[in-house]
């Protein structure tokens, strides 16, 4: 209906229109950003990925934290998500290549987007967690690729509570990501 006025308008006022079909991915759905939202909100970064044609990326310089993760062992790179689109809330298993001139160095982590809600935060952030790696990153830039959704971001009790599930967060990634 809006092709056909649109064309009707075109033919009227003297300007060009030219319709195109929707292109179909191997499920015989239109390739369509909303699909890739609603795969990100849902918690499927390999559904986006599929629908993308590779895996969804977020890249941002590293800013100064509150040196937490740190603290319990698991030192954080934070990236703030600036106007990316959010994707839920929760744990991922991810591959990070840190920018170091025209070279992108991968590794593998695990990378948590939320508020943090053990320490009372509000604002939401990408705190990434790279696998034997201690090198110091604020400043550089990251290009963060979501692989797989671990778990919903959560609450814990305490600082011991929060540090084990960490540990199973980084052992399910490792295998995920072997």
């Amino acid at each position: 209906a809006h092709c056909d006025l649109l064309l009707a308008m075109g033919a009227e006022q003297g300007f060009g229109f030219t319709a195109v079909n929707a292109i179909e991915d191997g499920t015989g759905e239109p390739y369509s950003s909303t699909r890739i939202r609603d795969r990100l909100m849902a918690g499927d970064p390999r559904g986006a990925a599929a629908i993308l044609g590779r895996d969804v990326e977020i890249e941002g310089r590293v800013i100064a934290g509150e040196s937490r993760g740190h603290a319990i062992g698991f030192p954080t790179a934070n990236i703030s998500l600036g106007s990316y689109l959010r994707p839920v809330n929760g744990v991922y298993a991810i591959r990070a290549g840190i920018e170091n001139g025209a070279d992108v160095e991968w590794r593998n982590g695990v990378a948590n987007i939320g508020v943090r809600p053990t320490f009372g935060a509000e604002s939401i952030i990408l705190e990434v967690y790279l696998f034997d790696f201690d090198d110091d990153l604020y400043g550089r830039r990251l290009r963060v690729r979501l692989i797989d959704f671990l778990r919903e971001e959560k609450k814990f009790d305490g600082i011991d509570d929060l540090k084990a599930q960490i540990a199973l967060d980084v052992t399910k990634a490792k295998e995920i990501l072997q």
